[in-house]
């Protein structure tokens, strides 16, 4: 799906490289990041963003600063590969749902939409964590690249659900569902709904878009 970080004021400053500095390819490479990424998770969601520097991460992980900086060039780079990472799984589980062979429109909208809803319920604690501490780095050139994919496979859909329709229309449509999925998924799991919950009110959200936009 888009980006659904609510935007805030980002004070001047130089632009930072998100990129990693170092592939972890050797199986202690990988140990160490796994570690600093765990870490960095860890102090977010017990700490929030207050808490979340480099050498608190280091500390936490078990290396040294030094080992910190191999991979990461700074703390919002790491801040972007958990949010890359956890928005790639997120695709790599709703992707499919929208390419279901033998399955309408309408069925793989309401699928989907039960999907995205539970997955935000899983990382609601992480996710409200990620929100206040990426204002940084949404204004980076790999982070719209890395929002891009997920409208890009909700762009596709939609296309190809609706026929009827101008481009105009279709990038309206497209823009509207992205918002309203994105913006209820993330308010009614902060409430924290039984799953019941959530997927009845997934079944009524889909019913509402199929209905209003002609989805079947």
């Amino acid at each position: 799906m888009a980006n659904h970080i609510p935007k805030k004021v980002r004070k001047p400053g130089v632009a930072r490289d998100m990129r990693l500095k170092k592939q972890a390819k050797q199986a202690r490479s990988i140990a160490t990041v796994s570690a600093i990424v765990e870490a960095a998770t860890y102090i977010l969601l017990r700490d929030g963003p207050g808490g979340y520097t480099a050498n608190r991460v280091a500390e936490r992980a078990g290396v040294n600063i030094a080992s910190f900086y191999q991979y990461f060039p700074n703390k919002e780079a790491l801040l972007f590969h958990i949010i890359q990472r956890n928005w790639e799984e997120q695709l790599a589980r709703l992707t499919p749902i929208l390419g279901q062979p033998g399955r309408t429109h309408a069925l793989r909208l309401r699928d989907f939409i039960r999907e995205f809803f539970l997955i935000e319920a899983a990382e609601a604690g992480l996710r409200g964590a990620l929100r206040l501490a990426s204002v940084d780095i949404r204004d980076s050139e790999e982070f719209r690249a890395l929002m891009a994919k997920g409208y890009g496979l909700t762009r596709t859909f939609i296309a190809e659900a609706v026929k009827d329709g101008s481009s105009e229309d279709l990038e309206f449509i497209v823009n509207f569902v992205v918002l309203v999925i994105t913006s209820f998924g993330e308010r009614t799991t902060d409430a924290k709904p039984s799953s019941a919950e959530l997927i009845r009110q997934a079944d009524l959200l889909s019913e509402m878009l199929t209905t209003q936009f002609g989805i079947a």
